[in-house]
């Protein structure tokens, strides 16, 4: 029974290596417009301001965290 031997993998075609790439290009270059998007709108934000989010998104769902723990036990 040969259920968790590795099964070798075929090589792609040279095809499917230029569709590969194309895709991953394409992502690439999304990400890192999006990334630019998002930096040129946070960039006013100060190092306090961030500091601020950041334990704003704990309490946030630190609590909701605890809710859900407090609930299960009823």
């Amino acid at each position: 029974m040969r259920l968790f031997k590795k099964r070798e993998k075929a090589p792609l075609s040279t095809g499917q290596q230029a569709a590969a790439q194309r895709i991953a290009e394409k992502l690439i270059s999304g990400q890192k417009r999006l990334a630019g998007y998002l930096n040129t709108k946070t960039q006013g934000i100060s190092g306090r301001g961030w500091l601020f989010l950041l334990i704003g998104f704990c309490l946030l769902f630190g609590s909701y965290c605890l809710q859900l723990i407090l609930r299960a036990w009823d």
